[in-house]
């Protein structure tokens, strides 16, 4: 059985002596890992599309344990090799998001879009305070964690209620929250994002240099 579609690379490790594992966020399926055979090899064909961060066309065939990447193409490069250190770390943090409030071949295309629009939005420079904000509501809510009319005893209500249902350009328009702001939002956003994954967020402390 093979399968066709395009993600978003999440996480990669290194398998046996020249391949890799990859976390790919798809249009199509959700998040699902892929075996890529010899891509740490020099002259791999593949080995230059399988950046963290890359948006790719994929060809996957089914494997019994583990599926394996037969094709890759690279539809936009969002790897960290093409940014500074500080926007690449900008870019692990959407994906580390992503990975880790995600579960396994559950289909979102909501999820999928959300990420690549953020994606874009980092390499357009745009606020990244107000942007992390704005990615981290939409997607616990997507996701069906978080909902802010649930929330009647906070202060902040009605600011998440407008990111919620808002896009982008007009949130960016009314919204500008001073760095005290920020830090409580960011703080309880966060709270609730290591509660569901039960674990700290790794790229919390390489984004705010």
């Amino acid at each position: 059985m093979y399968y066709r579609t395009e993600g978003v690379i999440l996480f990669r490790r290194n398998f046996g002596e020249a391949d890799r594992i990859l976390t790919f966020y798809t249009r199509d399926l959700g998040k699902l890992y892929a075996l890529a055979k010899g891509v740490r090899r020099p002259k791999s064909r593949k080995g230059g599309h399988v950046e963290i961060g890359n948006w790719c066309k994929i060809f996957i065939a089914k494997g019994k344990n583990l599926d394996l990447l037969n094709e890759v193409e690279t539809k936009k490069a969002y790897g960290i090799s093409d940014f500074s250190p500080h926007k690449a770390n900008k870019i692990f943090h959407l994906l580390e998001l992503v990975d880790k409030l995600t579960a396994e071949k559950q289909k979102n295309i909501k999820v999928f879009s959300l990420l690549i629009e953020f994606l874009q939005k980092i390499v357009n420079a745009e606020d990244f305070k107000l942007l992390s904000i704005v990615f981290k509501i939409k997607l616990l809510s997507l996701l069906g964690f978080f909902s802010a009319k649930n929330l009647s005893n906070s202060a902040n209500r009605n600011l998440y209620l407008f990111i919620e249902d808002e896009g982008w350009d007009e949130i960016k328009k009314k919204i500008n929250l001073n760095n005290q702001g920020y830090l409580k939002v960011t703080s309880f956003l966060d709270s609730i994002i290591e509660s569901i994954t039960q674990s700290k967020l790794n790229t919390i402390r390489f984004i705010n240099g």
